[in-house]
């Protein structure tokens, strides 16, 4: 196995593959070279490096949206041409 996905894994407490149906797994291994723990735990979960955002994708892909069961704010809306239908109302 993969020495950065295994780390990865154990530290996250996601699985492998659920680290690489992520697709950052490559982009990640890249940034993190020199990284401590706590800063690739910061990665994976927020996708952010050192304060900064490396992809929309690394946004969209954080664990910690999946670890809540939510997608991430507007990764996932209701759909194209969903503003010309009205909203239901609240009884």
């Amino acid at each position: 196995m993969d020495a950065f996905v295994e780390l990865s894994a154990e530290l996250t407490g996601f699985s492998a593959e659920e680290l690489r149906s992520t697709g950052l797994v490559e982009q990640y291994r890249g940034l993190a070279q020199d990284a401590t723990d706590a800063e690739l735990i910061q990665l994976w979960y927020t996708g952010v490096w050192r304060g900064v955002i490396p992809s929309s994708r690394a946004y969209a892909e954080g664990l910690a949206w999946k670890a809540v069961g939510v997608p991430a704010p507007g990764t996932a809306g209701p759909g194209f041409g969903s503003w010309e239908r009205r909203p239901r109302s609240s009884a």
